[in-house]
């Protein structure tokens, strides 16, 4: 720590009240104007200083503090230690103004240590060049909320600008017309425009992100400013979390909870439970204010649960844009290759978050959307091991449901037996107890003897079957998994 000690006496700085204390003349040689040091005067009063030439080099008192503790004149013990980086203070929107002696430009990536009240980070910054008054200024921003707070910043590094070294060839298409940089083994920084950056994991499996990509496709926020999704259930919570966190390496996701009960009870009392279930389940942080409770005069909703649901919010839009561009590339994967696994995982995790099992004596999944996502979304089922059919909403011309038949999720059921509502345990129990009344698994199983030639010969289609009414081994792995599936205590 490079600091220096020495008595000076304080002298007239200006007219306005500020004091100046000289170097003493032995040791003058030491020090280079403009250097940014702390100061420390007889061993309390301490501040931010630079090196000035005022007839010699030293250090200007500030106004207040020479005024308030009398320092005209008198001989003072003072220390200086030389600043690792540069003093601030935080301007309005978090601007920071960079100083002249640094050879930066426009546009440039940085990594800086910020150290404010003790505690030290690191930052990913973008340079800004600003004109004013015919000079020339760069700036970069923090979080706005560190306004007026006093900093010391150093400039670690400048990175190298839209190159990719370590990063998988699917980021050349996730990154276009960004401004990024990597800035560790898997962490890339992502500017774009004037929205607040993101640092992402360059380091995804598109395969392992297919399920999730399609929970978020059902439940997720795909327009407006902010990024978002809902889960009804703790586990899909803790799924959406956990998936998230993998894709985006800085997550700020904002929790809140809506329930919807009927019961007349203390809502503050309500809240307070509800807060308190979540919080311990999925270990956040939620605020009383973000939990809204919804009164209701319908005793009873199959889709309600007793906590109620949670969403999860990024107040980032590149988050949403991002989002948006891994499921661009997901589609183009699926379309393209082919790939059927790809997409029976995303049509599963679409289930997982928009799948209704609306028929008490069947066991078809719909999946309930819109006239805008319906065609991506039979696209894709198309190119999955599932079938599908359209079915329309009389009097409703935004509604369109997408119909899986029972018989479709007993031929893949040995694909589907793991993924179906895995993170919606009451749906999963549902469509369990639907599927096993179903004349196809009762036939499957055993349970009846005779079924009708219609399924009869789809069984032989599908080579269930062997054409005589026996199994064949495609038909006895059927049997073997769909039994698995009905009656294991998941």
């Amino acid at each position: 720590m490079n600091t220096t000690k020495f008595k000076s006496t304080v002298t007239k700085g200006n007219n306005k009240g500020a004091g100046f204390i000289r170097i003493p003349l032995q040791i003058r040689d030491k020090f280079c104007v403009r250097n940014q040091y702390k100061a420390t005067i007889n061993s309390k009063i301490e501040y931010y200083c630079k090196i000035r030439d005022y007839r010699g080099k030293g250090i200007f008192v500030p106004i207040e503090i020479n005024v308030k503790n009398k320092l005209y004149k008198k001989v003072v013990e003072v220390e200086l230690q030389k600043i690792d980086g540069f003093y601030t203070k935080i301007g309005s929107e978090g601007r920071i103004y960079i100083p002249n002696s640094y050879n930066l430009k426009n546009g440039d990536i940085i990594s800086i240590s910020v150290k404010i009240n003790g505690k030290k980070s690191i930052k990913y910054p973008r340079i800004y060049l600003r004109e004013k008054d015919n000079t020339q200024e760069l700036i970069f921003y923090l979080n706005n909320s560190l306004y007026n707070k006093e900093a010391i910043i150093k400039v670690n590094g400048i990175f190298q600008k839209n190159k990719l070294v370590s990063s998988k060839h699917i980021f050349n298409k996730l990154l276009k017309n960004f401004d990024f940089a990597e800035i560790e083994t898997n962490k890339i920084i992502v500017y774009y425009a004037s929205r607040v950056p993101i640092i992402i994991n360059n380091n995804i499996d598109i395969k392992n992100l297919a399920h999730y990509l399609g929970c978020y496709f059902a439940d997720g926020t795909k327009k407006g400013n902010d990024w978002g999704i809902c889960a009804s259930t703790f586990e899909q919570a803790a799924y959406f979390i956990n998936k998230h966190k993998e894709i985006i390496s800085d997550p700020n996701i904002i929790p809140s909870i809506t329930c919807t009960t009927n019961e007349i009870r203390d809502i503050e009392k309500l809240k307070e439970e509800l807060i308190s279930i979540w919080s311990k389940k999925l270990d956040l942080n939620i605020e009383n204010r973000r939990v809204r409770i919804i009164k209701t005069k319908t005793e009873y909703a199959s889709n309600r649960g007793p906590y109620g649901s949670l969403s999860m919010k990024e107040h980032r839009q590149l988050t949403q844009i991002y989002y948006n561009r891994l499921l661009k590339y997901l589609f183009n994967c699926i379309i393209k290759e082919p790939n059927k696994n790809l997409a029976t995982d995303f049509i599963c995790g679409t289930m997982e978050g928009d799948g209704c099992l609306n028929s008490k004596k069947h066991g078809h999944i719909i999946i309930t959307t819109n006239t805008n996502e319906i065609k991506i979304l039979k696209e894709i089922c198309d190119k999955s091991h599932l079938v599908s059919s359209i079915r329309f909403w009389k009097g409703k011309k935004n509604r369109i449901d997408l119909v899986i038949g029972s018989l479709q999720i007993i031929k893949n059921i040995s694909i589907l037996k793991d993924k179906l509502f895995k993170y919606y345990p009451k749906r999963r129990k549902i469509l369990k107890e639907r599927l096993a009344q179903t004349g196809c698994a009762r036939f499957l199983l055993g349970k009846s003897k005779k079924t009708s030639n219609w399924l009869i010969g789809q069984l032989n289609n599908y080579r269930i079957l062997d054409g005589k009414g026996k199994l064949t081994e495609f038909g006895r792995k059927i049997q073997k998994d769909l039994k698995e599936f009905l009656f294991s205590k998941d």
